[in-house]
């Protein structure tokens, strides 16, 4: 698992940092507290790290040399100082750092373990920029690469598409009014709700400064989760991309809660539903045998009535577990019932 990288050259700061970060996350933290530390450190495991944590004052750096050293590694970077400066602040957009926070004790600690958790997610997923500029494309790629989300590109509604039917990972789209081609992106943003709910895939449509504002309505008409205003500041931009990330994170979270049984882990029968017309198409298609079997305790009630039900509910997780590791991965295994499997 890729870590956290904390730079730091206060030890107490240092260790209130670390100590903050235990207490909300399991990832694994590396330290380092000065420059020449953090060169030798980035040289060997650059690889390894999905987020840092700098104090812009780095021990041994000239002003800022930490964070395009951070940069210069492709690695997204929170930028902290003792006090706020617009200069500072404007400097490190400029650069595309993707935050810039005050060092406070629990100052933003809500906001910042958000950002943490989101830029970890950012790994497994990616963001669809459609636009008709090659040069807003790249630039928004390079700030989404800051915030750790890959992207691909897009200019015309036909692209799009097959990029979304040919990329599962795509889970925000970005898509500008004016793209090539006949359609607008209120119409692609249409032609995309047709084939992706909301539930599955974020859009967020991108306006140019002094369009009517009946265009953002339109957008969100058609299906768009959220939309923003161009030319728009990047911490804007996270922020809203954050938010409709997040949403997605939540939907997703609560239809697993409501396919898989509590006690079991395994999933039910609300799971076997959608998941037998998927199985079965797919055999149809491929021309493959497709077998289904159950497997009953036998005395089950028994058990439950000599010994208890805590006793029986072990049974149970005690032969999901067995079943779990015995059968092949491409098996499908779910509870159906108190005492059946399938």
């Amino acid at each position: 698992m890729k870590k956290i990288l904390l730079i730091e050259d206060n030890p107490q700061l240092l260790k209130n940092k670390i100590e903050e970060l235990r207490n909300n996350f399991t990832y694994s933290i590396d330290t380092v507290e000065n420059f020449s530390q953090l060169q030798e450190y980035l040289s060997i495991n650059k690889d390894n790290v999905f987020i840092a944590l700098l104090d812009y004052f780095l021990e041994g750096a000239m002003e800022g040399q930490g964070v395009d050293l951070l940069l210069e590694h492709k690695i997204p970077t929170i930028v902290y100082t003792q006090e706020y400066s617009t200069e500072i602040r404007e400097i490190l957009l400029d650069k595309c750092v993707f935050e810039y926070l005050i060092k406070k004790p629990n100052s933003d600690l809500l906001y910042s373990t958000r950002l943490i958790e989101r830029v970890y997610k950012n790994n497994f997923i990616k963001a669809l920029i459609v636009d008709g500029s090659d040069s807003f494309r790249n630039k928004l790629a390079e700030n989404l690469q800051q915030f750790g989300l890959g992207s691909l590109q897009s200019s015309d509604a036909k692209t799009t598409l097959e990029l979304l039917k040919t990329h599962s990972d795509i889970q925000l789209v970005l898509i500008d009014l004016d793209i090539s081609g006949d359609i607008q992106g209120v119409e692609l943003v249409e032609a995309i709700r047709e084939q992706f709910p909301s539930t599955t895939l974020g859009v967020l449509g991108m306006t140019p400064h002094g369009y009517n504002s009946q265009l953002s309505i339109e957008f969100l008409k058609k299906g768009a989760n959220d939309f923003i205003t161009k030319p728009f500041v990047k911490e804007q931009l996270n922020l809203r991309i954050m938010q409709v990330l997040e949403m997605l994170d939540t939907i997703q979270e609560k239809n697993i809660e409501a396919t898989i049984d509590p006690l079991t882990q395994l999933k039910n029968l609300r799971a076997l539903e959608g998941e037998s017309k998927a199985l079965i198409q797919s055999a149809l298609i491929t021309n493959s045998p497709l077998s289904v079997a159950m497997i009953d305790i036998d005395h089950f009630k028994v058990v439950n009535d000599t010994y208890g039900h805590d006793i029986g509910d072990d049974v149970l997780k005690l032969i999901s577990k067995v079943l779990n590791l015995t059968l092949e991965k491409k098996i499908s295994l779910l509870e159906m019932g108190e005492k059946s499997f399938v």
